[in-house]
């Protein structure tokens, strides 16, 4: 009879949520809430920040034009770069990538956290979201499009790596 009950409680039981799987899944939360709230915000202030970049940009291409170096010629060639990203359609097209990409990352974060296998499918498809967003918001050939989605891939597979270590424990 003993037998019969520690095998009723023990499969009745629910399975345990490792610690690192919960460390990473509210790392998740703080993160994906944070690019939510920041792709909205960047989504409605596009034209300021658009503004206010142009402005800086001006101001360093006069600089530039007084100086005759190659260093100058690089350094206007970046800008030009920089100023064809800020453009506020762009920035746009950024931050609702952002916004999507982390929505699935954070959905992905809650259904792991209640130890469902299909989140882990969800954050790798924010992450892949999230790295693709800036090639095509800004194109492939810019210095500061491959700058920020390399940052992007290296948090976002460090995580996917460390979520996969525990997608043995999720159902």
């Amino acid at each position: 009879m003993e037998n019969y009950l520690q095998d009723q409680s023990a499969a009745s039981a629910k399975p345990q949520r490792p610690t690192l799987l919960t460390v990473l899944c509210i790392l998740t939360f703080i993160g994906s809430g944070w690019g939510i709230l920041n792709g909205i915000t960047s989504y409605f202030s596009a034209n300021v920040t658009s503004d206010i970049a142009q402005t800086a940009m001006q101001e360093a291409r006069d600089k530039i034009e007084n100086e005759a170096d190659s260093g100058s010629k690089i350094a206007d060639k970046i800008l030009s770069g920089t100023s064809e990203m800020l453009q506020p359609e762009n920035l746009k097209k950024s931050a609702l990538f952002g916004t999507i990409a982390s929505v699935f990352t954070l959905l992905g974060g809650i259904l792991m956290f209640g130890l469902k296998k299909t989140g882990f499918y969800s954050y790798v498809l924010g992450t892949i979201l999230g790295i693709a967003g800036p090639f095509i918001a800004f194109g492939g050939a810019n210095f500061l499009t491959i700058l920020s989605s390399s940052a992007i891939a290296f948090v976002g597979v460090l995580f996917v790596i460390l979520y996969g270590l525990n997608v043995k424990h999720l159902r």
